[in-house]
């Protein structure tokens, strides 16, 4: 057990961090979002760059706290596995956010803006993960990419109730539906890795997601929204379980 933590903390030490190439991507998925998350907020009867500019800037650092929180949890996730993991944006899904804020008048928020691309370390070779990129292995850690996300949405409604600043709010908010969008099945958002690495987890972690953050927004205590999540997580995976895999799917 020992040997185990000593080498996860020596991963994460050596493994966890932003490697060059991510930065653009980081910056054009942070300016893209934050243009869609202030888009109705560049004055009340016609634009006003001096008001536009404050909020752009203000959404482009909670955009930038968010994608960095998520995607860090997920390099510590890997780099325990022996995976490192690397944040790749997708034009496509940009694009088509920034389609739908101008077509919606900023009331839509498309949040796939982008992925992990995870790779093999055989020097690593830890656990059951040490011998190839398995499927499940790479659901596991995209799994950690919607929790990442509630994780930084308690965060910004701790932040919130302490201070009643509306931007840390609109963080709150911003974090929930991203960790809804990313439960999606459809490349590259990381649902898309848990339904074919493992359904049963895939499951588990809509579960877990929607409840969570369904009981956060309605301003329940947040370790009561914890402990009634994960109930709800488990009892949804038993019915999924019990219902389709068993007796309808039959696990084919």
């Amino acid at each position: 057990m020992r040997n185990i933590w000593f080498d996860s903390l020596d991963a994460i030490k050596r493994y966890v961090r932003f490697e060059p190439g991510e930065w653009k991507g980081f910056a054009i998925t942070i300016f893209v979002l934050a243009f869609i998350v202030s888009f109705n907020d560049w004055g009340a009867e016609k634009a006003d760059l001096a008001v536009g500019g404050i909020n752009f800037l203000g959404a482009v650092i909670i955009v930038a706290l968010s994608l960095f929180g998520r995607t860090w949890i997920q390099k510590i996730v890997g780099a325990v596995m022996g995976y490192r993991t690397e944040y790749k944006p997708t034009t496509s899904g940009l694009l088509f956010a920034v389609i739908l804020a101008f077509v919606t008048g900023g009331r839509f928020w498309f949040l796939i803006p982008g992925g992990i691309v995870m790779h093999f370390m055989a020097g690593q070779r830890l656990g059951w993960a040490k011998y190839m990129l398995s499927p499940f292995g790479l659901g596991v850690v995209s799994i950690f990419g919607p929790i990442g996300n509630i994780i930084m949405a308690m965060f910004f409604r701790v932040l919130h109730a302490f201070t009643q600043i509306d931007l840390f709010y609109t963080a709150f908010i911003l974090n929930l539906i991203w960790a809804l969008w990313t439960l999606t099945p459809i490349p590259p958002a990381d649902g898309s890795r848990m339904f074919f690495g493992s359904r049963m987890a895939y499951m588990w972690c809509i579960g877990l997601v929607v409840a969570s953050a369904a009981l956060l927004y309605s301003n329940i205590n947040i370790f009561l929204s914890i402990l009634l999540s994960f109930i709800f997580a488990w009892v949804w995976w038993l019915i999924y379980y019990l219902v389709w895999e068993r007796y309808i799917f039959k696990g084919y």
